[in-house]
């Protein structure tokens, strides 16, 4: 339970970062896309703590409950520059907390990868749906502040009851991985695979958070005056991605994971060319919704084959690879505010990340082509 509670709160600080920057533009009086820096400090941050987390899983968990909670209570009352530090701070601890509760998952159950981290990260797009939704509905008059101050006490909630809770499985699962990593190395074609799915990963999470971070601010040009409505469809697309993870477990049983994924690359294409597409709040509405539907199965289905391709090292071996997941995460999001060149322009921005859809494809196309020569011996009885 105590991983399942931390596990929506980082769902929620994962994205706070979208719904919260038109404020943070209003309130420093600065244009929106020149807060972009702030997505680099999360996410390269993150990359740090995703490197850290194949060390002492249990330890890392409280590590990086503390930071967010320190992050997002100093976040509160920083100014800009100074936010970096405190994003930063909550960066790091997503990173330390968010791949040692997903692959401890994917290795407690070899057999059903998929629909298990599909039923996981459920969870976590619980939280994404409601951060904007916590902005949207909050008395009127209440700041931002606000919020952050709510969420860092949950960060340590979260942490009082990881402490509290028993600690066996935690330590057994620490102490069985030095045995795990006297297993013997991967060799090319495994290697070649696993760099594959890293670079896949730092596109997918590249992706999700360029559209999640400023999908807001997009609808937020057409409207200004509308601006609750602009939460509204950014909580849509998150709601699409849970709905997208509620189906997947369902879908999985009538098709292969593989299937599922090439259908979600292009569903999310189509959503994404709405978005560029789009000139008005219900065009990036819809378009939202279809995104966020297309990606939802991609995440977990491509930790289900980076499972599959470490089970014998479990995590020791995908310390690198979270950690650059969490790259792509600041590359995309600050590549998209480099191309919109203004906020009259915004939606221009979002080839960045079609672009990055593309590639993802042609990656996942050549995945499919190193895991082919496998195929005839696993079908074999």
């Amino acid at each position: 339970m105590p991983l399942y509670t931390g596990f929506l709160l980082t769902g929620v600080v994962t994205v706070l970062l979208g719904p919260l920057l038109p404020e943070l533009s209003r309130e420093w009086s600065l244009p929106v896309e020149d807060l972009a820096p702030l997505f680099v400090a999360q996410f390269l941050a993150s990359a740090v703590g995703s490197l850290l987390s194949s060390y002492r899983q249990g330890l890392s968990l409280a590590i990086g409950y503390v930071l967010i909670a320190v992050g997002l209570s100093s976040l509160a009352i920083a100014s800009w520059p100074l936010a970096l530090a405190p994003v930063a701070a909550i960066g790091l601890g997503l990173g330390l907390a968010i791949p040692a509760t997903n692959l401890r998952v994917a290795h407690s159950q070899p057999t059903r990868r998929g629909a298990a981290l599909s039923s996981l990260n459920l969870v976590w797009g619980a939280g994404a749906v409601a951060c904007p939704l916590a902005f949207a509905v909050r008395p009127r008059g209440t700041s931002s502040d606000a919020v952050l101050w709510a969420l860092a006490a949950a960060a340590g909630l979260v942490l009082v009851l990881l402490l509290r809770a028993p600690g066996g499985g935690e330590r057994r699962a620490d102490a069985a991985e030095p045995a795990a990593s006297s297993q013997p190395a991967a060799g090319a074609g495994p290697t070649l695979a696993l760099a594959v799915v890293a670079a896949i990963l730092f596109l997918y999470v590249g992706i999700e958070n360029a559209v999640g971070g400023w999908l807001v601010s997009l609808a937020d040009q057409f409207q200004p005056a509308r601006s609750a409505t602009s939460l509204w469809i950014g909580s849509g697309f998150w709601a699409a991605l849970l709905g997208g993870r509620v189906v997947a477990p369902l879908l999985l049983r009538r098709m292969s994971e593989r299937v599922l994924y090439g259908i979600g690359l292009a569903v999310a294409g189509a959503g994404l060319l709405g978005l560029l597409a789009s000139g008005s709040q219900p065009g990036v509405a819809v378009s939202a919704v279809a995104v966020g539907a297309g990606l939802a199965p991609l995440f977990p289905l491509t930790v289900s084959f980076l499972a599959e391709l470490t089970a014998s090292t479990q995590s020791r071996s995908t310390g690198w690879v979270f950690a650059l997941a969490g790259t792509g995460g600041a590359v995309l999001p600050w590549l998209t505010a480099r191309l919109a060149g203004g906020a009259e322009q915004f939606a221009a921005g979002f080839i960045a990340p079609i672009a990055g859809l593309t590639l993802l494809a042609l990656l996942f196309g050549f995945l499919n082509r190193l895991a082919a020569p496998a195929a005839p011996h696993r079908a074999r009885p």
